[in-house]
């Protein structure tokens, strides 16, 4: 439900901001929080949502622009925005068109290539520095595991330098020391159980920002070093902002070596501009892994570069890297994809919504002085993230170390309250999507101020 279709016999919650007619839907949300529990591990998919809710149990049932509806009829402004894919809002009208007219015309073939295909590729050719050849998959994990294999059998290495506070999916591969403890900065933190120790062991980890220590590693381990993997701009703990010094040092370095670099873009590609972090840095890897906003919410991924790495895919005599998947090139995804890079391209989205982020940020930054609570606000372009007990400018994971996580949750409860939702995971982060407007910004800001001085 949006709110065109509301009607003025609408009631409105109790809680300021949060709309919804409870009388007759509140008793819908608990049976089917606890049918999930029964049957799906920690009642969501992914522990990580299971664990990012514990404002409150909650189902969803629809979206709309800027808007989530709960199956009670609650509406949220989305500052979620399903970890960052819904760049230009929820149920876009063009984007889900194309989606549907795909699938009028069979939704995956499975054999040969389609138009679609050649299509979405050569706009990642065209906008993006480092991709002559492009590979699609359907999931921002499984484009950085790709790359990391075509790394692996390009110099015939098998470690893997990463950086603390980076996240790259949830294979063993890289789901190593994203947030480790401050007793175990500086070594191989495992975040799962269960994962390979051989794939652990060649993990080489190093902090973010450090020219030196990258320069050291790549030189000590060239004769072993399969890739190096970063992202650019790493938003999985807020947001650190890369030194110009440390990009220039890892691309030299890792030419000097022959070892290829990759750029995670997971969540900045097409986030933050159509030529990704790459583009504005004007440093290019060799490898680059894009997902989320490249499809505004539909499942399309792609790992793109160096036309001789990508080659090595290719399914002939010659080429011998497995890069497979059923549901690679689903058509639905690639017009999504088509339809959403061309809005992006065309309407300037980044431009405005880079403007709209530094008011947010500016405005937040204001409110934490005001009240005179202890933190910062960090972000970069459409992203934002308050963090709570901490000072200055982050550069490396350890200056995230130490966030007052109890003020963060009650943060992101009074707010939620208000009729804003976003995950309440301190290390997260707000998104804005093309939807977002004046409008919303005037409402968070007059809320957060609000929470701000009861906090």
């Amino acid at each position: 439900m949006t709110d065109s279709d509301r009607t003025e016999s609408d009631d409105v919650n109790p809680v300021e901001g949060v709309k919804g007619d409870f009388s007759t839907n509140t008793d819908r949300m608990e049976p089917i929080v606890d049918r999930a529990r029964e049957i799906i591990p920690g009642g969501a998919q992914t522990g990580l949502r299971a664990q990012a809710y514990d404002t409150g149990d909650v189902a969803f049932e629809s979206a709309s622009g800027a808007t989530l509806t709960t199956v009670a009829g609650e509406q949220y402004t989305d500052y979620h925005l399903g970890f960052g894919p819904i760049i230009l809002g929820h149920a876009h009208e063009d984007v889900d068109t194309a989606a549907r007219a795909a699938i009028d015309d069979g939704v995956l073939y499975g054999a040969g290539t389609t138009p679609l295909e050649v299509e979405v590729a050569e706009r990642l050719v065209d906008l993006v520095p480092s991709v002559e050849m492009v590979n699609f998959c359907n999931s921002g994990s499984e484009a950085t595991y790709h790359a990391i294999r075509l790394a692996r059998a390009a110099t015939g290495n098998e470690k893997v330098l990463k950086f603390e506070g980076c996240y790259h999916g949830w294979h063993d591969y890289v789901d190593i020391s994203v947030y480790p403890p401050a007793d175990r900065i500086g070594e191989r933190y495992p975040e799962s159980d269960g994962m390979l120790p051989a794939a652990v062991e060649n993990t080489l980890v190093a902090p973010f920002n450090d020219p030196d220590a990258v320069e050291e590693i790549v030189r000590d381990h060239s004769d072993d070093l399969a890739a190096v993997i970063l992202e650019p701009v790493p938003h999985s703990v807020g947001c650190l902002h890369p030194r110009t010094e440390f990009l220039e040092t890892l691309r030299e370095v890792t030419e000097v070596h022959g070892v290829p670099l990759i750029f995670d873009e997971v969540i900045s590609g097409f986030r933050h501009s159509p030529h990704g972090v790459q583009g504005e840095v004007n440093v290019t890897p060799d490898l680059t892994c894009v997902a989320k906003a490249l499809g505004n919410g539909y499942p399309v991924a792609a790992v793109g570069g160096r036309a001789d790495l990508l080659a090595q895919a290719g399914g002939d005599n010659e080429s011998g890297v497995v890069i497979s998947g059923t549901y690679s090139g689903s058509l639905p995804g690639l017009a999504a994809a088509r339809e959403t890079i061309d809005t992006i391209v065309a309407e300037d989205v980044q431009a405005s919504l880079t403007d709209l982020g530094d008011r947010y940020r500016n405005g937040l930054a204001d409110l934490l002085e005001d009240h005179g609570v202890d933190g910062r606000v960090v972000g970069h372009r459409s992203i934002f993230s308050v963090q709570f007990g901490v000072r200055g400018e982050p550069r490396t994971y350890e200056d995230v170390l130490g966030l007052d996580e109890e003020r963060f949750h009650a943060f992101a409860a009074g707010m939620r309250e208000r009729g804003h939702f976003f995950t309440p995971n301190p290390y997260k982060r707000h998104h804005l999507s093309a939807a977002h407007d004046e409008t919303h910004l005037e409402s968070y800001l007059e809320a957060a101020d609000t929470v701000l001085a009861e906090l």
